[in-house]
């Protein structure tokens, strides 16, 4: 049984189909291609519901597909991608591997990213627990970084030309 990861992996097909309840879905098979399941297939399944229509199209389009026309899915196997695998039961209680996110890759995948501003009153917040940490572990603070400004070097003369009567051969 592939393992529970994050790995990278490229589509080697897809096709439509419908839900045993009668909804719309896809089903794309991925090749892993790197970590301890390398070469093995698992399927991702997508749905055309009100609620994951968006991300399924986000999907489609992190392996490749650049069209609008769903019954045509060529490209679908262009670009590599990140799978994020878990296991969970099926039907009968035995563990099996589920394809939980399709992710592009390079890129990050976070529901709901902190806005610039955000994101400094948050490191503001959390830099003396960092200081901290740093300190449990006997380092020193990292260099500041950011908007300080570099500290100015003291002028230093420029040193004498040298002289070629003073050469001793």
């Amino acid at each position: 049984m592939i393992e529970p990861q994050t790995v990278k992996a490229r589509a080697v097909e897809a096709a439509l189909g419908m839900t045993s309840k009668g909804g719309e879905q896809i089903a794309i098979s991925f090749q892993l291609l790197e970590g301890p399941n390398e070469g093995s297939r698992v399927t991702w399944y997508g749905f055309f519901t009100e609620k994951t229509l968006a991300r399924t199209f986000e999907t489609l389009e992190h392996c490749g597909w650049e069209g609008d026309d769903l019954s045509n899915l060529d490209g679908i196997e262009r670009n590599d991608v990140y799978l994020v695998i878990e296991h969970e039961q099926d039907q009968d209680g035995q563990p099996r591997a589920r394809v939980r996110w399709v992710n592009a890759v390079g890129g990050i995948a976070m529901q709901h990213r902190m806005a610039p501003a955000q994101a400094t009153s948050f490191a503001q917040r959390m830099r003396g627990q960092v200081l901290a940490h740093r300190q449990a572990k006997g380092q020193p603070p990292a260099p500041r970084t950011g908007n300080v400004q570099p500290r100015q070097q003291a002028a230093r003369p420029a040193a004498p030309p040298p002289d070629d009567d003073n050469i001793p051969f």
